[in-house]
């Protein structure tokens, strides 16, 4: 028989908030720069990254420039396809790195120093933990305890995309209707009349709207 560890936290932005902040402390401090102050707070949520391209799912997590929080905070989103304690914290790494240098350096400089200081492996735009990072982070997530979430399938998630109906305009009157691609390809254009004013259908606008 089994048992399934208790909880330590009632949601998973609590989670996410107390293991940035050992990662902060113990992984990323001693490897910054002599001297480097962090220039602004920041705050953890799951969410999906601002501006996030239909589709595009290499995008684990995100950090925002602070100037665009209107109180100078540095946003951090986790996407929430994510449900491995391990990647969620190796996403969280890399995104700190970011945060502690407010985005400037991009992938570079100082964010190439310090991921390579803490461990992190492979392409620089897209991380993974080393072989020393990662017992360090499964550490972090046994003392952390199961984090209250679960992965979410975005090809699931999205609503079924109703039938695109086109809406026609006759340029004359004004007289509108819609109708789908498929029914409007039936229409002998080069002899149709507009229903109202007789005029010829030529001369109708055609514009996609749901």
């Amino acid at each position: 028989m089994t048992t399934q560890q208790s909880p330590l936290f009632d949601d998973r932005e609590a989670w996410l908030t107390e293991a940035a902040a050992v990662i902060s402390d113990d992984i990323i401090a001693p490897a910054l720069p002599q001297g480097h102050q962090v220039p602004h707070p920041y705050r953890v949520s799951v969410g999906f990254p601002p501006r996030r391209r239909a589709g595009n799912k290499r995008t684990l997590a995100v950090c925002c420039v602070a100037e665009a929080s209107a109180d100078l905070h540095n946003e951090i989103f986790v996407t929430p396809e994510l449900a491995d304690p391990q990647q969620i914290l190796a996403a969280l790494v890399h995104e700190l790195i970011h945060q502690a240098d407010n985005c400037e350096s991009g992938h570079r400089n100082f964010f190439a120093q310090v991921a390579r200081r803490v461990g992190l492996d492979g392409k620089l735009t897209a991380t993974t933990a080393g072989p020393e990072l990662a017992p360090r982070l499964d550490e972090l997530a046994a003392l952390l305890g199961p984090i209250p979430h679960a992965s979410l399938n975005i090809d699931q998630a999205a609503p079924k995309q109703s039938t695109r109906m086109i809406k026609v305009t006759c340029t004359r009157c004004g007289f509108h209707f819609r109708s789908s691609t498929k029914q409007l390809d039936r229409v002998d254009w080069p002899r149709a009349t507009c229903p109202c004013c007789r005029e010829w259908l030529g001369t109708l606008e055609r514009a996609d709207t749901l």
